[in-house]
């Protein structure tokens, strides 16, 4: 029997359907103004037609109208006029035993518009239909007249049907809108109506996880509600801080009712094919589908056709896919657990034997895995070492699972751990890796087992800047006889990039000894590793330990001047190894190449480089963030000091996340020299003081003046000359043999020589104004390395001519200022005071246009004393005239320094001000801030910082 709509009692709300809703108030009041009209409503299953319906017609009853309102229905379709007699509830006359079935239709239309003729004359009408659909041909004859006969009369109709379902009343809408009638289709509801549900279900604005559990419904408005309801039957959300927090990772009942309702409307073949694909994930293919079940595409296409009729499955361009997330987890869980388990184990193995996706292969691996189940464990295995080369993140999940389900006592409890090891490192979990490694060698092991974890330990110390203690795990597994092929290649490029880190006399001859060691094909010196069976031991010395040579004889060669030479053992390197490895044990060509292209100011070839390695392999490696610091020593070259923070910040960010604290100490030591060269001489001392991991080390190859100036430039500017020299002490001895020591920075040799004569130390100016001039003349086609020769040799030997080539040649806008404002005081303290002004100014406008402060600060004093004065503060307009904000950056910089317990005489040496001027300064923010005292200034600062 077909329910009868009847106005509520108790009205259900309904969210999202706005527009609808007007449509249908506007039908309501042509109809109380006298005119008839139409609006037919399509909604699939579970769209909330029936609720959207039974709100209309408490709407309708509201404003007094004459209610004919029922559902036709699966049984009532043999019965001619079921819906409108269920609607109208009046007896139709008796049919004439002797009249023919057509004039009999025509008699029973003629009764059915008589009816609603008497009921509109009393007061409007709404004729409301629902899951027309089902309804009797009669049903639709009289449909396609009545509103067309009636539209003078105070009627209106309102027409449902299921859009899933085609047939006559898909043909009866069509004709009705040609005729004026407007079609209302119910389609998903928005995420806004979706959260309003969830906030008036559970009285608070929904959490991120209730959220994103609702929008696997995909606004299916009955899955929504079937949602709401179950989790509050079983109660799985607390208000937790204001919020609907969802408390359960189960899916309520009520789903998995809605799930096996709808399963049951469909036959046998298309419920198999929707809980097998369910197991697949939100998108499956066909053949997929297929194989799992046994069948052939070809004979499954009834049964998808079916699941797409009814609204569960829709065609993607190469796949079919769920359109409700909620709803396929909900058909997954109705699979019995043993079942799901070997469905997930098929498909992950179906996926590595057609190599296809590594990521998808895994993820059913790891859910088919079960403690002890030896032949799942095994899968877990062989995939793992299967994907190592090309998914090392994947291969990690897949190792460690493996181990974690492993009995302790269990004979494949060690390789486990090892190949866990392994394939954490390669993944770049460096402390995961760490500790898995430390705990294994910690007792005794098989020669094999622990060679193997001394290499994995020996990459990984060396990432988190420990690269002597790299150097001594990878030659201890250097020293092993019959060392496997495979392991020679490990603790090989781990030594090599240890000692490329330490950049001691040992690199070049490690280095240079690659090619003459035997290699994996001789039987008395090599054998086959037993620990990784998807490992073939090579012949000769394989890909990563020869990149590492090649490496480490760059550096070597930079290092001794041979700039160029250097450059081709790099370019022959990225042939090597032409992208970027996914393997953070291996280096890097491309990245390493960029840095050594920016030390030279090459930045657009290397930004082109940095551009080619960027790819999402690197993302979750130390290497990500050492291509962040590479970028921004691009900025920093460029005067842009902003992004090069932001930049350098992202890369020590990334780094410390990963463990990696060697580039995290690389990363500090460059956010030290871009807060000197902005001026915050406190933010400099911080980063230093930071670093995890000091001394030299291989992630300090991206960045090499940085990492070997920062020190003694930060106690230069604390401390004076003097302490700057004190970090530096082996510099002398080592630009004799070293002057690439000096590569990465064109103003690093003037700077160092400036230092040097400041301490009084002129033999160093000129040792190193000499490297310099050495490392120019043997590259004489690389621009930066001839303007840091002139500058140091200008600032070295007191020549003018020499530091104005520097200022014209400097490609750098902050290098360029830094030999300008070494030409304006030569010419200063010759007593040119026009050529002073005139070269001063034009370093002050340098830093000015690269946001340098404290260089600025110095300029304006050298001005100063020569008889010009710039103001540089100004009053923004509507700046407050008290409290912090309104000082001016002068004063709040003297503030800062104030706090960090500089008297004035130490504020006016970092300043370049007199401490007459500071103390101005400190009476005016005294006043501002309405204090009398250091204390509370100092008190105020720190807040502020």
């Amino acid at each position: 029997m077909a329910s009868i709509y009847e106005p509520s009692a108790v009205r259900e709300a309904v969210y999202g359907r706005a527009a609808e809703q007007e449509i249908v108030g506007d039908l309501l009041r042509r109809a109380r103004r006298g005119t008839g009209g139409v609006v037919l409503v399509d909604g699939g299953q579970g769209s909330g037609k029936s609720l959207f319906l039974r709100a209309s017609v408490d709407s309708a009853a509201e404003q007094g109208f004459s209610l004919a309102a029922a559902a036709a229905d699966q049984v009532g379709r043999a019965i001619a006029f079921f819906a409108l007699r269920a609607a109208l509830r009046e007896p139709f006359p008796e049919p004439d035993d002797g009249c023919a079935p057509e004039r009999e239709i025509e008699r029973s239309i003629a009764s059915i518009r008589a009816c609603l003729e008497r009921r509109a004359a009393a007061a409007p009408v709404l004729v409301c239909l629902d899951d027309l659909h089902w309804a009797s041909p009669a049903t639709l004859a009289a449909l396609r007249t009545l509103p067309g006969d009636l539209d003078d009369r105070p009627i209106a109709w309102l027409l449902a049907r299921s859009s899933a379902q085609p047939g006559g009343a898909e043909q009866l809408f069509g004709l009705l809108e040609k005729d004026g009638a407007v079609r209302v289709p119910l389609g998903p509801l928005g995420q806004n109506a979706v959260r309003a549900m969830l906030a008036d279900a559970f009285g608070a604005v929904p959490d991120r996880a209730l959220t994103e559990l609702a929008r696997g419904a995909a606004g299916d408005p009955a899955l929504v509600a079937g949602l709401i309801g179950g989790l509050r039957e079983e109660e799985g959300v607390r208000i937790i801080g204001g919020r609907a927090a969802l408390t359960s990772s189960r899916l309520p009942r009520r789903v998995h009712d809605l799930a096996r309702r709808r399963l049951g409307d469909l036959g046998r073949e298309a419920r198999h094919l929707l809980v097998t694909a369910a197991v697949l994930g939100p998108a499956f293919r066909l053949a997929d589908a297929a194989e799992l079940l046994g069948r052939t595409p070809a004979a499954l296409l009834p049964a998808v056709e079916e699941t797409m009729d009814a609204a569960i499955t829709t065609a993607a361009e190469d796949a079919f896919t769920f359109r409700h997330e909620l709803l396929r987890r909900a058909l997954g869980e109705l699979t019995p657990r043993p079942a799901r388990t070997a469905l997930h184990l098929q498909y992950g193995e179906n996926l590595l034997a057609n190599g296809r996706s590594a990521e998808g292969a895994a993820d059913h691996l790891l859910a088919a895995a079960r403690p002890a189940d030896r032949a799942a464990l095994a899968g877990l295995d062989e995939a793992a070492v299967r994907v190592r080369a090309s998914a090392p993140r994947v291969a990690a999940d897949l190792a460690v699972r493996a181990l974690e389900l492993t009995p302790p006592g269990d004979p494949d409890a060690l390789p486990r751990a090892v190949a866990a090891a392994e394939s954490l490192a390669a993944a770049g979990r460096l402390e995961q890796a760490h500790r898995i490694a430390r705990d294994q060698l910690a007792r005794p092991l098989p020669p094999e087992a622990e060679d193997r974890l001394r290499c994995t330990l020996s990459s990984l110390l060396c990432a988190l800047g420990r690269p002597e203690e790299a150097a001594g795990e990878a030659r201890t597994v250097l020293t092993r006889p019959l060392l496997a092929a495979d392991l020679r290649d490990q603790a090989l490029t781990a030594h090599l990039q240890a000692l490329t880190g330490l950049r001691d006399e040992r690199t070049g001859t490690a280095a240079e000894a690659v090619p003459a060691l035997p290699g994996g094909h001789d039987r008395h010196t090599s054998r086959p590793s037993s620990l990784s069976p998807g490992i073939a031991a090579s012949s000769g010395i394989a890909a990563p330990s020869a990149t590492a040579a090649l490496l480490a004889r760059a550096v070597v060669h930079c290092d001794a001047g041979r700039v160029g030479e250097g450059l081709e053992a790099l370019r022959e390197a990225v042939r090597h190894e032409p992208g970027s490895s996914c393997d953070a044990r291996q280096a890097q060509p491309l990245l390493v190449l960029a840095a050594a292209l920016i030390d030279l100011r090459r930045l657009d070839e290397a930004g082109k480089l940095l551009c080619a390695a960027d790819v999402p392999a690197l993302r979750n490696l130390p290497a990500g963030a050492a291509l962040s610091l590479l970028r921004g020593r691009v900025h920093l070259a460029a005067g842009r000091l902003a992004d090069a923070a932001a930049e350098a910040g992202a890369a020590r960010a990334a780094a410390e996340s990963l463990g990696a604290y060697g580039y995290a100490a690389t990363a500090h030591c460059v956010l030290s020299v871009i807060e000197l060269r902005r001026g915050d001489i406190a933010a400099a001392a911080r980063h230093l003081s930071a670093r995890p991991a000091a001394g030299p080390q291989f992630a300090d190859i991206y960045a090499r003046a940085e990492s070997l100036m920062a020190e003694a430039q930060l106690a230069e500017a604390l401390d004076g000359a003097d302490a700057a020299l004190g970090h530096l002490r082996r510099l002398r001895v080592d630009l004799h043999v070293r002057p690439g020591l000096l590569l990465g920075d064109p103003t690093a040799a003037a700077w160092l020589a400036r230092t040097a004569l400041a301490a009084g130390d002129a033999a160093l100016a000129e040792v190193t104004a000499d490297a310099a001039r050495r490392l120019a003349d043997a590259c004489p086609d690389q621009p930066a390395l001839t303007a840091a020769a002139a500058h140091s040799r200008g600032v070295a030997h007191r020549d003018a001519a020499c530091l104005a080539q520097a200022t014209a040649q400097h490609a750098g806008v902050w290098d360029a200022a830094s030999a300008a404002e070494d030409l304006g005081v030569l010419h200063g303290d010759q007593g040119d005071q026009d050529q002073a002004i005139h070269r001063l100014k034009e370093a002050l406008d340098g830093y000015r246009q690269a946001g340098a402060g404290r260089d600025q600060a110095r300029v304006r004093r050298r001005l100063r004393e020569l008889g010009i004065r710039h103001r540089h503060w100004t009053a923004a307009p509507g700046k407050p005239i008290s409290g912090w904000n309104s000082l001016t950056h002068t004063e709040q910089a003297i503030a800062e320094l104030v706090a960090q317990g500089l008297n004035n005489k130490q504020v006016a040496g970092r300043m370049y001000i007199s401490p007459h001027t500071v103390a101005h300064h400190l009476r005016q923010a005294f006043r501002k801030l309405g204090i009398a005292s250091r204390v509370e200034l100092t008190r105020i600062a720190i807040e502020r910082t």
